[in-house]
């Protein structure tokens, strides 16, 4: 039997004095923080993570005492076939609790006996709402269950010394695997080809599927109706060119794929559009352009973004017990123990060696792929063949009150994490995670909370644009050992040094396997130390140990930023960087210009700007005015004139009411996903690079109409886009124009051009009249006239206009200066049922010297107003 030594044992044996490790063990409290709002509007609210938006786990339920399924403790027999009969005769109903199917509020808590339980093969846990619950993790009192998997891995001969796996499979084999086993019928070979979203997903609207900060998406002509009120939806962005030039991603790493992802719940479906229940991190494009190949350095392929409703696995949690995968019967078992390695008294030692040492047997422990408010919680694992704790697309979960220890494989490949991958909104809270690789967020975690952990593995940030994770009193202790030992992800090249408390994925170094780290990781208050010389005292790691200073990587108080050296500069890798201080010049990327009196982000406390980034104090002026115009039922527009600042303006924040919704570098804002018949009230403030911000501005209130359906509405739509060009700069672009202009002269014509997004409408158009403000040099006709879509304000010019169409109505001007109105309900009602956008050129009929307000104007922007 291998020898178990608990944390403290371990720590005692890294310091010589046995003191220094001890005594930041004892500061970190294990007693979880309930989750409040956020205590900066500029901060994220982690208030929602965790099992079902923040609710306390479930406790109840009716048990099942397995020993009356036929699983017996301490027989030495495969105990896999029955359990895995007891989850099956539930998912089929075969099997109910007091008379009913299991459900949210009818749970079966598989009750395990006392002792050692057998298990040799994967077992699918695909029944919703059951828990796995041993009697105790005491490996002597408790439920012992005790893995002895058959060899499911062979060697990847591109990558020796890695796994095959197959990508369908990613990220491979588990004792315990929670994931919906149902087929699409296009792929019925492979269970859980359901949540393929090449295969399941729906593609975004032609003109994108949405904007970061938007409570709505956008689907496919028609295929709204694929999407129902409650359910749960990945979206998934397709990664550009731009994305990949922003991280400085080296053109030998790119490819297709979804990056960016995200996991919502639908809260109303109108037409093609998803209101969801929070808003977007990131732009969802169309597609790739076709600009990205399939596998880097091959042939360019298009790639779409992607919405997908999620057959999730819900509910499931496992609890009190104590799991082990035994290699003693494999060939490993005279070679490998799991003591430390040392290269004369223990050469076969697998602690604190990285390095795959059993590849065939890297099975992980308990798996969560496309899952939703499930746990782990009062379990101890000691050993496992490669992450004790993984996922890949899930929600709301919480990793709580753990015992981990140890990894036979934690070389590259990626083994031995405890490892939150496409996780969202959920919490790793009171752990104690000891002889892994990594705590690792990546490939676009977001919403975490990472709390009251004591770790002797980094906290890891390791690539895949993972974002808004609050990491915070942690206790991370690290031995001078925990190092790459030359296996690094993907099989790169061995890294530099030794691993530090905090490890960030760089963009041309991360892109590799994911892609940089992305925005606003926010550290605070945690206890970490490192051994920097073999059997050396542990020392505070710094710059980023102020227990009061709230450490937000990969911002800069406004928008994301990669970590610069010197500013300007992308660091090439975090190896080597480890202490750089980057929050303050001549390097930038870690915003900390907000300390907080508080002990807990998630408690009470007051946030106090305290830039160290700069000498700028000076705060620019309030935007002086709003406009708000109600352009639908369902979305308000926000336009004000720009601010002031001493040095400038890099932002703005957004308010509605008290809540911050958005934080454009623009003028304008376009609130979505609102409620009709409803009163909104915004105001504005103004923020500059030392993260000074204005007062408010003045607010400024607007009502949605009612969202009818059935006629009865208007509504005031401002343009997506208007700009002119003009005859004689025929490549001279003038979208940002705060006027447009329209003239006919001989080789002086001047043209006008407005885009509506008419999607929005929610019933047939009974009238449509385009309102324009201005005034010509003398009496003129104003006529409308329709055009294709294919052009953007920041990018027409002469040379490259649509067409000149057929008039859709027209309207005589004067030289006073006033709205004027041309009916174009007859064009306006054919686009509304076509592709939802409506774009014209404006044109004038006697040589007269027409000028107009364009939506970059502060007043009397243009205006389509459409009665339904």
């Amino acid at each position: 039997m291998l020898e178990v030594f608990s944390v403290t044992d371990r720590l005692k044996k890294w310091t010589a004095a046995g003191t220094a490790a001890l005594i930041v063990l004892a500061s970190a409290s294990l007693s979880p923080v309930p989750a409040v709002a956020a205590v900066h509007a500029s901060l994220p609210n982690w208030s929602t993570a965790g099992y079902k938006g923040g609710q306390a786990l479930p406790t109840g339920g009716t048990i099942i005492d397995l020993t009356t399924k036929g699983i017996q403790a301490n027989d030495g027999i495969d105990d896999s076939n029955a359990l895995q009969q007891v989850i099956d005769d539930i998912r089929s109903g075969t099997l109910k609790v007091n008379g009913q199917n299991v459900s949210d509020t009818n749970r079966a808590i598989l009750k395990l006996p006392v002792g050692q339980i057998d298990l040799d093969k994967q077992i699918r846990v695909d029944a919703s709402y059951v828990t796995i619950r041993g009697a105790g993790n005491s490996p002597t009192t408790g439920t012992k269950i005790v893995f002895k998997p058959t060899a499911t891995y062979s060697e990847d001969p591109a990558n020796p010394g890695a796994p095959l796996i197959d990508g369908k499979l990613w990220p491979g084999y588990a004792a315990f695997r929670v994931e919906d086993r149902t087929k699409h019928t296009s792929d019925t070979t492979y269970e859980g080809s359901i949540n393929f979203h090449w295969l399941s997903g729906q593609r975004v609207a032609s003109s994108g599927g949405g904007t970061k900060g938007s409570t709505q998406v956008k689907v496919a002509s028609g295929k709204g109706s694929t999407f129902a009120v409650g359910d749960t939806i990945y979206v998934g962005a397709a990664n550009t060119v731009e994305f990949y030039n922003e991280m400085q991603g080296p053109q030998e790493y790119r490819y297709n794929g979804h990056m960016r992802t995200q996991m919502f719940k639908v809260v109303s479906v109108s037409g093609d559009t998803l209101t969801i229940d929070k808003p977007l991190e990131f732009d969802v494009p169309f597609s790739n352009g076709g600009l990205l190949p399939a596998d880097p350095g091959g042939s360019n392929s298009t790639y779409y973004s992607k919405v997908m409703k999620v057959t999730a696995v819900k509910g499931v949690g496992f609890e009190d017990f104590y799991f082990t995968q035994d290699i003693s019967y494999t060939p490993y078992a005279s070679t490998v123990n799991a003591n430390d390695y040392d290269p004369v008294t223990n050469p076969g030692g697998v602690g604190l060696k990285y390095k795959n040492e059993a590849l065939e047997y890297a099975v992980h422990g308990i798996l969560f792929k496309w899952s939703q408010d499930g746990w782990v919680k009062g379990i101890r694992t000691y050993m496992t063949g490669s992450h004790p704790i993984v996922t890949e697309f899930a929600k709301n979960m919480e990793i709580r009150d753990n015992i981990i220890f140890g990894s036979w494989n934690k070389g590259k490949g990626g083994h031995g994490y405890v490892r939150g991958s496409k996780l969202y909104d959920s919490k790793i809270i009171g752990n104690t995670i000891d002889r892994v690789r990594h705590l690792t967020l990546q490939w676009s975690a977001t919403g975490n909370v990472v709390q009251n952990n004591i770790l002797t593995a980094d906290m890891n940030l390791h690539g895949g644009w993972e974002r808004r994770n609050l990491i915070e009193k942690n206790t991370i202790t690290i031995p001078f050992e925990h190092s790459s030992w030359g296996e690094g992800e993907g099989g790169q090249d061995i890294l530099e040094g030794t691993w530090y408390p905090i490890w960030y994925g760089a963009g041309p170094h991360a892109t590799k396997w994911s892609g940089a780290t992305g925005e606003q990781n926010v550290f605070f208050n945690n206890t970490m130390s490192k051994q920097e010389t073999k059997n050396g005292p542990y020392v505070t790691y710094a710059p980023y140990n102020d227990t009061h200073r709230i450490y937000q990587f990969g911002w800069d108080g406004l928008v994301w930023t990669h970590l610069q050296k010197p500013d300007g500069t992308f660091i090439s890798t975090w190896g080597s960087n480890e202490k750089t201080n980057f929050t303050s010049a001549p390097n930038k990327g870690v915003y900390a210009c907000l300390t907080y009196t508080g002990n807990s982000l998630l408690e009470s406390g007051t946030a106090v700007q305290s830039c160290t980034s700069g000498g700028d104090t000076v705060p620019p002026s309030a935007p002086a005015t709003i406009t708000a115009t109600a352009v639908s039922s369902t979305q308000i527009n926000l336009n004000w004139p720009a601010a002031t600042d001493n040095i400038g303006v890099t932002g703005y924040e957004v308010y509605r009411g008290a809540q911050l919704i958005s934080t454009p570098t623009t003028t304008t804002y376009s609130d979505t996903g609102l409620t009709p018949s409803t009163a909104y009230s915004y105001t504005v403030k103004a923020v500059d690079a030392a993260g000074n911000r204005s007062s408010a501005s003045p607010a400024a209130a607007a009502t949605t109409p009612a969202g009818t359906g059935g006629g009865g509405g208007t509504v005031t739509l401002a343009p997506t886009d208007d700009s002119y060009v003009h005859e004689s700069n025929v490549t001279k672009n003038y979208g940002s124009a705060t006027s447009m202009y329209v003239k006919t002269d001989t080789s002086q014509s001047r043209l006008s051009l407005l885009k509506f997004d008419v999607s929005v409408l929610q019933g047939a158009v009974a009238s449509a009249k385009l309102r324009v403000y201005g005034n010509a040099s003398a009496a003129t006709t104003l006529t409308a006239y329709a055009a294709a879509d294919t052009w953007t304000e920041a990018a027409v010019t002469w040379n490259n206009k649509p067409v000149t169409g057929a008039s859709a109505g027209s309207t005589t001007m004067s030289a006073t200066a006033a709205y004027y109105e041309i009916d174009v309900t007859a064009y306006v009602a054919a686009q509304a049922t076509g592709d939802g956008v409506v774009s014209f050129i404006l044109g004038e009929s006697s040589g007269k010297y027409t000028t107009l307000n364009t939506s970059e104007s502060n007043t009397n922007q243009p205006q389509l107003v459409i009665t339904y």
